[in-house]
Protein backbone atom coordinates (compact mmCIF):
# COMPACT_ATOMS: atom_id res chain seq x y z
CA UNK A 1 0.00 0.00 0.00
CA UNK A 2 1.30 3.57 -1.10
CA UNK A 3 1.25 6.36 1.93
CA UNK A 4 1.36 9.62 2.06
CA UNK A 5 2.05 12.04 4.49
CA UNK A 6 0.15 15.36 4.94
CA UNK A 7 2.17 18.31 7.45
CA UNK A 8 1.49 21.68 8.29
CA UNK A 9 1.91 23.49 11.97
CA UNK A 10 -1.94 24.15 12.24
CA UNK A 11 -4.66 20.89 12.11
CA UNK A 12 -6.72 23.92 9.98
CA UNK A 13 -5.30 22.77 6.80
CA UNK A 14 -7.20 19.68 7.17
CA UNK A 15 -9.76 21.27 5.71
CA UNK A 16 -8.03 22.72 2.72
CA UNK A 17 -6.30 19.09 2.63
CA UNK A 18 -9.39 17.12 2.05
CA UNK A 19 -10.25 16.93 -0.75
CA UNK A 20 -6.80 15.57 -1.59
CA UNK A 21 -6.94 13.28 1.47
CA UNK A 22 -10.38 11.59 -0.11
CA UNK A 23 -8.40 11.52 -3.46
CA UNK A 24 -6.01 9.37 -2.18
CA UNK A 25 -7.91 7.40 0.09
CA UNK A 26 -10.48 6.53 -3.03
CA UNK A 27 -6.77 5.36 -4.71
CA UNK A 28 -6.34 3.12 -1.74
CA UNK A 29 -3.52 5.38 -0.48
CA UNK A 30 -2.82 4.96 3.71
CA UNK A 31 -3.26 8.75 4.60
CA UNK A 32 -1.86 10.44 7.62
CA UNK A 33 -1.95 13.78 8.96
CA UNK A 34 0.86 15.33 11.13
CA UNK A 35 0.42 19.04 12.47
CA UNK A 36 0.31 20.62 16.18
CA UNK A 37 -2.73 18.31 16.69
CA UNK A 38 -5.33 20.94 18.19
CA UNK A 39 -8.26 19.26 16.49
CA UNK A 40 -9.49 16.26 15.53
CA UNK A 41 -8.74 15.15 11.72
CA UNK A 42 -10.98 13.64 9.66
CA UNK A 43 -10.02 11.82 6.32
CA UNK A 44 -6.46 10.10 7.60
CA UNK A 45 -5.67 6.87 9.10
CA UNK A 46 -3.41 8.15 11.42
CA UNK A 47 -2.90 11.74 13.08
CA UNK A 48 0.11 12.79 14.80
CA UNK A 49 0.59 15.68 16.84
CA UNK A 50 3.92 17.32 17.12
CA UNK A 51 5.80 20.20 18.79
CA UNK A 52 5.67 22.74 15.32
CA UNK A 53 5.59 26.03 16.09
CA UNK A 54 4.52 28.80 13.99
CA UNK A 55 7.23 31.07 14.71
CA UNK A 56 10.58 30.20 12.56
CA UNK A 57 12.17 31.55 16.20
CA UNK A 58 10.83 28.97 18.66
CA UNK A 59 12.83 26.02 19.82
CA UNK A 60 10.20 23.58 19.40
CA UNK A 61 10.39 23.29 15.67
CA UNK A 62 14.06 21.44 16.75
CA UNK A 63 11.92 18.85 18.47
CA UNK A 64 9.28 18.98 15.41
CA UNK A 65 12.11 18.24 13.06
CA UNK A 66 13.31 15.39 14.66
CA UNK A 67 9.44 14.15 15.87
CA UNK A 68 8.51 14.41 11.85
CA UNK A 69 12.20 12.59 10.89
CA UNK A 70 11.10 9.56 13.09
CA UNK A 71 7.73 9.94 11.49
CA UNK A 72 9.31 9.72 7.98
CA UNK A 73 11.71 6.77 9.00
CA UNK A 74 8.89 4.70 11.13
CA UNK A 75 6.08 4.70 8.10
CA UNK A 76 8.10 4.88 4.65
CA UNK A 77 5.56 7.05 3.12
CA UNK A 78 6.18 7.77 -0.47
CA UNK A 79 4.96 11.32 -0.50
CA UNK A 80 5.47 13.98 2.22
CA UNK A 81 2.97 16.62 1.36
CA UNK A 82 3.96 20.25 3.37
CA UNK A 83 2.03 23.00 4.04
CA UNK A 84 2.64 26.49 5.95
CA UNK A 85 6.15 28.17 6.09
CA UNK A 86 6.87 26.15 9.12
CA UNK A 87 5.65 22.66 8.12
CA UNK A 88 7.26 23.31 4.60
CA UNK A 89 10.32 23.88 6.73
CA UNK A 90 10.39 21.37 9.12
CA UNK A 91 8.85 18.74 6.40
CA UNK A 92 11.69 18.78 3.84
CA UNK A 93 14.58 19.13 6.61
CA UNK A 94 13.36 15.69 8.13
CA UNK A 95 12.83 13.96 4.45
CA UNK A 96 16.04 15.56 2.95
CA UNK A 97 18.46 12.30 3.67
CA UNK A 98 14.99 9.69 2.26
CA UNK A 99 14.60 12.95 -0.58
CA UNK A 100 18.38 12.40 -1.86
CA UNK A 101 18.25 8.36 -1.68
CA UNK A 102 15.08 8.48 -3.59
CA UNK A 103 12.78 6.57 -1.53
CA UNK A 104 10.20 9.52 -1.04
CA UNK A 105 8.91 12.49 -3.16
CA UNK A 106 8.07 15.55 -1.55
CA UNK A 107 5.29 18.15 -2.10
CA UNK A 108 5.08 21.69 -0.64
CA UNK A 109 1.93 24.35 -1.30
CA UNK A 110 3.21 27.41 -0.54
CA UNK A 111 0.13 29.53 0.69
CA UNK A 112 1.48 32.92 -0.20
CA UNK A 113 5.57 33.48 0.16
CA UNK A 114 6.79 36.32 2.74
CA UNK A 115 8.78 37.80 -0.14
CA UNK A 116 6.69 39.49 -2.06
CA UNK A 117 6.93 43.00 -3.51
CA UNK A 118 6.39 45.43 -1.07
CA UNK A 119 7.33 42.73 1.58
CA UNK A 120 9.93 44.32 4.22
CA UNK A 121 13.77 43.91 3.35
CA UNK A 122 14.09 41.48 6.44
CA UNK A 123 11.40 38.91 4.70
CA UNK A 124 13.55 39.07 1.66
CA UNK A 125 16.82 38.56 3.67
CA UNK A 126 15.49 35.55 5.76
CA UNK A 127 12.69 33.96 3.95
CA UNK A 128 13.77 34.03 0.21
CA UNK A 129 17.17 32.56 0.83
CA UNK A 130 16.01 29.49 2.79
CA UNK A 131 13.27 28.42 0.26
CA UNK A 132 16.00 29.04 -2.55
CA UNK A 133 18.05 26.23 -0.10
CA UNK A 134 14.67 23.89 0.21
CA UNK A 135 13.35 24.12 -3.09
CA UNK A 136 16.73 22.01 -4.09
CA UNK A 137 14.97 19.30 -1.77
CA UNK A 138 11.32 19.61 -3.23
CA UNK A 139 9.90 17.52 -6.03
CA UNK A 140 7.10 20.20 -6.50
CA UNK A 141 6.22 23.70 -5.76
CA UNK A 142 2.75 24.27 -5.52
CA UNK A 143 1.68 28.27 -5.33
CA UNK A 144 -1.80 29.97 -4.86
CA UNK A 145 -0.92 33.40 -7.04
CA UNK A 146 0.77 34.46 -10.11
CA UNK A 147 3.51 36.43 -8.20
CA UNK A 148 4.43 33.16 -6.23
CA UNK A 149 4.72 30.97 -9.33
CA UNK A 150 6.87 33.39 -11.46
CA UNK A 151 9.15 33.60 -8.22
CA UNK A 152 9.02 30.10 -7.88
CA UNK A 153 9.52 29.54 -11.62
CA UNK A 154 12.09 31.89 -12.17
CA UNK A 155 14.54 31.40 -8.69
CA UNK A 156 13.71 27.48 -7.69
Amino acid sequence: MKKVLFLSNTANFSKFNRPYMRWFKAKGWQVDYCSAGEEEVADCDNQFAISIARSPFSLKNIRAYHEVKKILLENQYDILHCHTPMGGVIGRLAAKKLWQKGKIKVIYTAHGFHFYKGAPLLNWLLYCPVEKWLSHYTDVIVTINEEDYEKAKKSF
